[in-house]
């Protein structure tokens, strides 16, 4: 079963085409020439790729061939990507994506090999519905995951990127990335406050380090690491999954500006670096995608 259900986008093609458009686009390509029908039914555009070289960037034409069979189920068959060379020429392209919400057939596959072997074509790309999937729940394509698929996105949370980059939250001893297993069963993450042990005349608090980890040996490990033999005290144990919570996530950022700066609660800068870098890494999960209006603005600072 897909985690996607692609029967979502209506069967015409017509919206099919543009989540084409979208996805590539999220992927970098130049969209050439808009989307057009052709008399076969088939949906075409060209999708310019910049491949670099040493000196200055070639410029890869693609074919863009989309067909939309998920309401059936059925494998793109050889019969319905008729005429592909012509089509290739007419559009000036070097290679041919097949954007399918299915699969591939095996004998049209096997053709599209045989025409790179042949040196008829450079080069050609299956982006059938595993693909798709596979990187539409992946961090950066939230918008159009939610654009394009709505029941999905009310059932399912998504991350956004809040960075140029994917911010992955790793267990610090076998650095498996915990927030993607929000999305499991098994919500194993774990985030653990160090504190520094108070003198005798001491009276502030001192988070001198914070780690994430699974529950249980990774744990286990990383407690005897930092604690055994030195003046640090683990104080804290608070589940990923608890602070993905939308509350929570709020109390917490609150909880932080009001400690910090205080006499009776201070952190050391790297557990300070550590602290503001899981806010950001966890806001890819609770906050919403910002649209087009937003981001401009969000360029600038509050102060």
């Amino acid at each position: 079963m897909n985690l996607f259900d692609f029967t979502e986008i209506p069967a015409d093609g017509e919206r099919w085409v543009r989540f084409a458009k979208d996805f590539l686009q999220l992927f970098g390509f130049h969209i050439e020439t808009p989307p057009y029908r052709d008399t076969e039914n088939i949906f075409d555009f060209v999708a310019v790729e910049q491949i670099p070289g040493k000196f200055n960037y070639h410029p890869f034409r693609w074919l863009v061939s989309c067909r939309h069979k998920a309401a059936t189920r059925t494998a793109v068959k050889e019969n319905e990507e008729a005429d592909i060379l012509e089509r290739l020429l007419r559009s000036r392209a070097d290679g041919f994506i097949g954007f399918y919400s299915t699969s591939v057939s095996s004998p049209l596959e096997f053709y599209l090999a045989e025409l790179k072997n042949s040196l008829l074509i450079k080069d050609y790309r299956i982006l059938d519905a595993k693909f798709l999937e596979t990187h539409l729940a992946t961090p950066g394509f939230a918008k159009i995951a939610f654009q394009y698929f709505p029941n999905y996105a009310q059932m399912h949370q998504i991350l956004h990127l809040v960075e140029d980059e994917y911010l992955p939250i790793l267990c610090e001893h076998c650095r498996k990335d915990l927030l993607k297993t929000l999305f499991t069963e098994n919500q194993e993450g774990v985030i653990v406050r160090l504190r520094r042990r108070k003198g005798n005349h001491e009276e502030t608090t001192v988070i001198a380090n914070i780690y994430a980890a699974c529950k249980g040996n990774c744990d286990a490990e990383l407690q005897t690491k930092y604690c055994n033999g030195t003046n640090l005290n683990a104080v804290s144990w608070t589940d990923l999954s608890d602070l993905v919570a939308s509350p929570i996530f709020l109390d917490w950022t609150l909880s932080l500006l009001r400690k910090i700066g205080t006499d009776e609660f201070t952190y050391t800068t790297a557990a300070l670096d550590k602290e503001i870098y899981l806010l950001k890494a966890l806001a890819q999960y609770v906050l919403r995608e910002p649209t087009g209006k937003n981001t401009s603005s969000a360029q600038t600072t509050i102060f």
